[in-house]
Order: C-alpha cells, then sequence, then structure tokens
C-alpha cells in the first residue's frame, strides 16, 4: 500500500476521514501558514501598527526619529534556509534579527535587500523590527505584506498563523549605563548628575569654572561587528554642540588602531568591527544647567 500524500492550500482547521473496509476513521488536520512570522497591534514611537482583515500590517504615523519604531518577538518556529519576500513602504526598515537563549543577535539581520539565509546554530527567538530609516522622518500610511518562509524560493504571501502578538516599541539601547552616580562636575558649588530612571542622566546646578568632564561620565560596552548609530532622546543643546553631549572611542578585538566613532555633528550610522565602544557623556559648560536627556545606542544591520 503506498503512502498517502495531502497538500494544504490555505491554513486552517479541517478533518480527513479514511475509510478500510468497515472500518471509518475521521483524523483531525490542521493547515498552517507557510509565513512563519508573528505580528499584531502595537503603538509606540509615533508609529502605530493594526492587522488589516486579510492579515497584512498596517503601519501609519510618523516616528519621533530615525531607527526608532515598532518591534515584535517570538520564538523561531524553524532551523535551515529560509526565505523573507514581500512589499515594504518608503523610509521605513523591515528585518529580522535571530537570537540566543539570552537575547543576543547571532549572525547577520535578514531584510528585503539580503532575502536568502540560514537560520544560525543556537537561535532561540526571532526579533521583527519596523523602524524609520529616515533621518527626518516623515507621515506613512500604508500596507506591509512581507513573508519569512522556509526554503530560498518565494511564494504567494498567506497571512500568518498569529496575528494578535502585542509588539514592542523601538530597538535595545545599547548604551552603557553610568555608575557612581550623583556625581558633581564643575566648582562652586558644580553640576550634579543624578539617574532619575535607568539611562536617563539629569544634570543639575551652576559652575563658575568650566565643567571639563570629559573623563568623569563614562562606560564601556563590546560591540560585535555591524553598524551602528547614536542619539539621544532631547538633546540638551542639540546634535551638534560640543558643551553638553557623547563621544565614543572603539578599540578594536584584533589590535587594529582604535578610533573616535561617534560625537557632535558625526552620531549618524557607522559601520563598526568587533571591540570596546567607550563612551563617555561630556560636559564642558559653563553658568546654569538644567537639563536631562537619554543617550541611544542602537544596532541597525
Amino acid at each position: 500500500m503506498g503512502a498517502l500524500s495531502i497538500t494544504g492550500i490555505k491554513p486552517g482547521s479541517t478533518s480527513l476521514k479514511l475509510t478500510a473496509g468497515k472500518i471509518t476513521k475521521t483524523v483531525p488536520i490542521t493547515v498552517l501558514s507557510r509565513n512563519l512570522l508573528s505580528y499584531g497591534p502595537a503603538e509606540g514611537n509615533g508609529l502605530t501598527a493594526t492587522v488589516n482583515t486579510d492579515g497584512s500590517l498596517h503601519v501609519t504615523g510618523t516616528a519621533t526619529g530615525q531607527w526608532r519604531g515598532l518591534s515584535w518577538t517570538f520564538p523561531c518556529p524553524v532551523q535551515g534556509t529560509v526565505k523573507l519576500s514581500g512589499t515594504s513602504i518608503a523610509g521605513l526598515s523591515f528585518n529580522i534579527k535571530c537570537l540566543d537563549a539570552k537575547g543576543q543577535q547571532l549572525g547577520d539581520q535578514m531584510n528585503l535587500g539580503n532575502s536568502v539565509m540560514a537560520i544560525p546554530a543556537g537561535t532561540v527567538s526571532l526579533f521583527l523590527n519596523v523602524i524609520s530609516s529616515e533621518a527626518t522622518p516623515t507621515a506613512k500610511d500604508g500596507d506591509l505584506r512581507v513573508q519569512l518562509e522556509s526554503g530560498d524560493t518565494a511564494h504567494d504571501w498567506m497571512r500568518p498563523d498569529n496575528t494578535s502578538l502585542r509588539g514592542g516599541y523601538e530597538l535595545a539601547n545599547l548604551y552603557p549605563r553610568v555608575t557612581g552616580l550623583p556625581k558633581t562636575v564643575g566648582a562652586a558649588p558644580g553640576i550634579t548628575v543624578t539617574e532619575p530612571t535607568p539611562g536617563t542622566y539629569r544634570f543639575k546646578g551652576s559652575t563658575t569654572t568650566e565643567a571639563d568632564s570629559w573623563n568623569n561620565l563614562t562606560n564601556v560596552v563590546h560591540v560585535d561587528a555591524g553598524t551602528y548609530t547614536m542619539d539621544a532622546t532631547d538633546w540638551p543643546l542639540g546634535n551638534n554642540s560640543w558643551l553638553m553631549g557623547i563621544q565614543a572611542h572603539i578599540s578594536h578585538d584584533d589590535g587594529s588602531e582604535g578610533a573616535n566613532v561617534f560625537g557632535p555633528r558625526n552620531y549618524g550610522p557607522k559601520t563598526l568591527k568587533t571591540g570596546t565602544l567607550q563612551c563617555n557623556i561630556f560636559v564642558n559648560t559653563t553658568g546654569e544647567v538644567d537639563k536631562t536627556f537619554t543617550p541611544r545606542l542602537y544596532k541597525i544591520d
């Protein structure tokens, strides 16, 4: 007796009735979507995502900044080679990262321009994000019909099985937190630096001499090779000021010469080699100060 092969043409539940002589057996069958993605409603960073009746993702709004947007994390459903295909919205980046059990990225990210990849060994979950790629984000109102499927060939788009997964709101902030606070920089009486919430710093006080705090508010983070960008929430004096801001220097693991990679007028995307990034918040001003900001470091590729 030969084997029985059944191919489902659309996802859903059905049953198969088998008869052999006088015996009839009904077997329940669940047909899963070939689209391995999971997503659902989300709102944050100026963008809103809703799910259309056909299961596609509708995105509206204006992102609050470059590389900010929406994200979803879900268990990795397959191993082996996968293909990413579909349509995007101009000005939005749609990509998927493979994460290990500790939430660290494995291998390169997947996007529509790098659409066939092997899921790295040790992958536990997938991190899907829709973020603005524009330096000055513009308003969006469009649909995303994107599909991740096993193999290296794209098929007609199919709604995912899970379109009710609540979304998160942005890429992980990798900027290392400053320790040893509160701390005072400058003099007479000086500017006190505190951390009112994790990763957010307040500078309050006054100084009659330049604070000159280039080495007081530092910490380091090890980065894998990839593309990174640095930003801040509510730049105290703008992102081109040398009176208050962020600067970062990388020391490469391979022993090659290090370099200053982020600083005023130069916070945009940089391709970095594996190494240790020393980040410092600098205050180099006089007079009254009452400023709060959150430095940010994102891995975008």
